[in-house]
């Protein structure tokens, strides 16, 4: 994130071409310089990161770092390229194939030797190589001329100026958003122990397969054809918004509704009765992901709308939520009580980031909210009732 400075989230707001191949020639700029300082940095003071860090058994692999560095940012400036030109296909076909080309060799590698952090970095490095040659080798490679050749400091200064709002709330917002994300690693394993942790993470790992899985097959489309709307029918978006944030809605009511009510029991019936309490936190979490499939219609609206700094704002309050609902178990040095009611304030700081959304497309969000808060509500109150009818015929 440092490295682009955020940029690479504009690249679909530009309307002229000559715009977003000087907003291309400023990510690879930037990468290119970060990639060069970093290796001085390394030069000179290598040993003594490793030791600041603790990270001494990577050994001699710390000094990839600007290789995977660089390979990293090629893959995220080609693959929002492509987002650009709706050649989702690629893009997507390129993630599973290198996915599980990284995935293959670590795996691989551990079989082999018994287990090894080197395995992971080799795993990386085979996802990201792979996936750099492959996206390179694609349609776009046509316009890598272009790129050098229509370069130009004046330009590239230009559009650094033009979408500046990247760097100053973009770039912030989403380093807010990962500590926000890892917070209860943080505080859990300061207060807890290591075992909560490794339960709330398995917990978060599985949540995180089908939001991940529909957010790269929706997200990307919906973000081109949000920005693509917003220049050509801006009176179109809303509708469209509203449209997709329905149909999320109602994809993820059912199956989180399930995993909310019946978690410790699916999880103690398929990975044991060790991995019961890892359910009771699923269940705990398992309806704020339903709010969070549904930001996928929401998000990009504040980047194709300008509003980069609604972007920083919104993650500050979802931050402080989380923090408050995690403050509130760690005095009451409640585990259970810290976990619901970050899932809970989780769940309520999102839904109002995602209303107030709506509201700048002036959508009617109080009749959208009564709507919701009744399908989730409904949806809770007839799987509960399956759940304690069924405990009370089994006694």
């Amino acid at each position: 994130m440092v490295t682009t400075l955020g940029y690479t989230a504009a690249f679909l707001l530009p309307k002229v071409r000559e715009k977003f191949l000087a907003l291309v020639q400023l990510t690879v700029v930037l990468t290119l310089a970060t990639c060069l300082l970093l290796v001085v940095v390394l030069l000179l003071g290598g040993h003594q990161l490793l030791r600041w860090l603790n990270v001494e058994v990577l050994g001699n692999l710390f000094y990839t770092l600007p290789v995977l560095l660089l390979l990293f940012n090629l893959n995220g400036i080609m693959g929002s390229w492509y987002v650009r030109e709706k050649q989702f296909l690629k893009r997507s076909s390129v993630d599973v194939a290198t996915t599980l080309v990284g995935r293959g060799a670590t795996i691989s590698y551990g079989l082999m030797v018994g287990g090894s952090v080197t395995g992971l970095l080799l795993g990386e490095f085979f996802n990201r190589i792979t996936s750099t040659i492959t996206l390179a080798t694609g349609s776009i490679r046509h316009s890598f001329g272009e790129v050098w050749r229509t370069s130009t400091w004046a330009g590239i200064r230009e559009v650094a100026r033009e979408f500046r709002e990247f760097p100053l709330y973009f770039l912030p917002a989403s380093f807010i958003n990962v500590l926000s994300a890892q917070l209860p690693i943080y505080t859990l394993n300061a207060s807890f122990g290591s075992e909560p942790v490794g339960l709330y993470s398995f917990s978060v790992g599985l949540l995180e397969i089908p939001i991940n899985l529909i957010g790269s097959a929706i997200l990307p489309v919906f973000w081109q054809k949000a920005a693509e709307t917003q220049h050509n029918e801006p009176e179109r978006l809303p509708g469209m918004t509203l449209n997709l944030y329905y149909k999320l809605l109602y994809l993820g009511l059912l199956p989180f509704g399930i995993i909310t009510v019946y978690g410790d029991l699916l999880f103690k019936f398929v990975f044991g009765a060790r991995w019961e309490m890892a359910g009771v936190y699923t269940g705990y979490l398992g309806y704020y992901y339903v709010f969070k499939m549904m930001s996928q219609a929401t998000s990009p609206i504040y980047t194709v709308m300008n509003k980069q700094r609604h972007i920083l704002w919104s993650n500050i309050g979802l931050l402080s939520a989380r923090a408050l609902g995690l403050g509130i178990g760690l005095v009451l040095h409640s585990l259970n009580t810290a976990l619901m009611l970050f899932g809970l304030f989780s769940l309520l700081a999102t839904f109002i980031i995602d209303l107030q959304v709506l509201s700048l497309l002036k959508l009617p969000v109080g009749r959208i909210a009564l709507r919701t808060v009744a399908f989730v509500l409904s949806t809770l109150i007839v799987l509960k009732g399956i759940r304690m009818a069924a405990e009370l015929l089994l006694q």
